[in-house]
């Protein structure tokens, strides 16, 4: 049987920017500070598809056996490299000392999510166990679909075994049957980003004689479907809850492991009319790529000490000083503070990837133009501890000329060795710097190098070499 060409084609709005790619998880290298009066949370993105300035970012935190939730703001903190580093803060310490906490991303066409864990898999699922996967505007059906068939919100959950949805609709309930030889479907379509081939799946809820409710794998490519595992629904009002089994979709070929690779499932509801065997869409809701993990931080526990390894700090002749440091933080801590101190003025450092509890290299850059001394230390915190570097220092000289140019005209030519002549022979003024004059690059200035550029300017001998 032949699926038909509507539902593949609403399915195109997932697998048209997801499919058979390869894509880093959204929020990569998501952590948090240690907890305190005030925490700190960053992600990254390194994927241009998810950085978008018109979005609103996230992060969405409770005390962990409360059934409420409350947000903070995120927003752009950095680019580093090719990553994009967000960053948002709350001050908030959970009466349990265990706070749950997840992201959350939308602009006008994708809700980006990490999600609550339903642990228990209780079903439907609670409200406060779900993620938030987007609303839709309402009385937008097409095709002359009822109430029942506008989707007005999307939201998701996940446990160790199963995936959960749920749909809002505008009224009316979820009936199958509008009539004689009408019938009506509802769906959530999934897409795993990491396949190779055209393979999208669908939950249905539906009771007609082309489909009963039940997850269906689809082959875009040729439109053929099949059943490959049952599905759970519930009815509570106007919210129809889907449930299907993870173990169905790692079944499937070219699906080996959960979470995906990616480490998320695109994710979009659709409602469907179909009379006889004509299909049409009524509505589908908002894509969303939905991330099934959370994360707890847990305010009672012995927070460790980060450590500052590997201290690098180097120059070059236009004076540009570059400073590195390996950050670590067993806890897999972000750092509040990431500070290059030198000549007692703070700079701010970076870092492209931030693996903290691994080690994450911190660098910075800043320009200097005078040849002296200079004093440096590094000081990081994770927001509860701060740790620094010794007193350092460094000589940076940026003294330039030519070699050979022992009189400073900028040519290398006879004065100059009437220049050395002179000083080493006639007490006359010494070569500035007196680099310039040791051609051959033995440490010393003497008849040496007088011979040395004899050769070079006039019997091919090498170019001058100093210090």
């Amino acid at each position: 049987m032949k699926i038909p060409v509507i539902l593949s084609a609403l399915f195109l709005i997932l697998s048209g920017t997801m499919m058979a790619q390869d894509y880093s998880t959204p929020y990569v290298y998501s952590a948090s500070s240690a907890p305190a009066a005030t925490t700190y949370f960053n992600f990254d993105i390194t994927n241009s598809i998810f950085v978008d300035p018109t979005a609103i970012h996230e992060v969405i935190y409770r005390d962990a056996p409360a059934n409420t939730w409350s947000s903070g703001s995120i927003s752009l903190f950095y680019q580093a490299c090719s990553s994009y580093t967000y960053s948002g803060s709350i001050s908030y310490q959970p009466p349990s000392d265990l706070l749950e906490w997840y992201f959350r991303s939308e602009n006008d066409t994708v809700v980006v999510s990490q999600s609550p864990k339903n642990s228990s898999d209780q079903f439907p699922v609670p409200a406060y166990l779900m993620a938030d996967l987007g609303a839709d505007p309402a009385d937008d059906t097409e095709g002359g679909g009822g109430s029942n068939l506008d989707i007005t919100h999307f939201y998701a959950s996940y446990s160790d075994s199963k995936l959960y949805f749920r749909l809002d609709n505008n009224g009316g309930g979820f009936p199958t049957s509008g009539g004689l030889l009408t019938y009506y479907m509802y769906s959530v379509g999934l897409i795993n980003p990491n396949l190779t081939d055209s393979t999208a799946y669908l939950l249905i809820y539906a009771s007609n004689p082309l489909f009963s409710t039940g997850l269906f794998a689809m082959n875009l490519s040729d439109s053929s479907f099949s059943n490959i595992g049952s599905v759970s629904a519930n009815i509570s009002g106007n919210s129809l809850s889907l449930s299907c089994n993870i173990s169905d979709l790692v079944a499937q070929p070219g699906w080996p492991e959960w979470p995906p690779a990616a480490g998320f499932v695109g994710a979009a509801p659709v409602t469907v009319t179909a009379v006889i065997a004509n299909l049409t869409y009524n509505d589908f809701g908002k894509a969303a790529i939905l991330i099934p993990s959370s994360n707890l931080l847990d305010y009672a526990a012995v927070n460790n000490a980060p450590t500052l390894t590997n201290p690098i700090v180097i120059y070059d002749d236009t004076g540009l000083v570059t400073a590195e440091i390996i950050y670590t933080d067993i806890d897999n801590h972000l750092a509040v503070i990431r500070s290059f101190y030198f000549d007692n003025v703070p700079y701010e450092m970076f870092a492209c990837e931030k693996d903290y509890e691994g080690g994450a290299a911190f660098g910075t850059d800043l320009t200097v133009t005078e040849t002296r001394w200079y004093i440096y230390y590094f000081e990081f915190s994770d927001g509860d501890q701060t740790v620094s570097t010794s007193l350092d220092s460094i000589y940076i000289d940026l003294t330039t000329f030519i070699c050979g140019d022992a009189n400073d005209d900028s040519t290398v030519n006879i004065f100059d060795i009437t220049y050395i002549i002179n000083y080493l022979y006639r007490d006359g003024p010494s070569p500035d710097p007196i680099e310039a004059a040791d051609v051959n690059n033995d440490g010393a200035v003497n008849i040496f190098d007088i011979t040395y550029l004899i050769s070079y300017l006039y019997l091919e001998g090498p170019e001058p070499d100093c210090p």
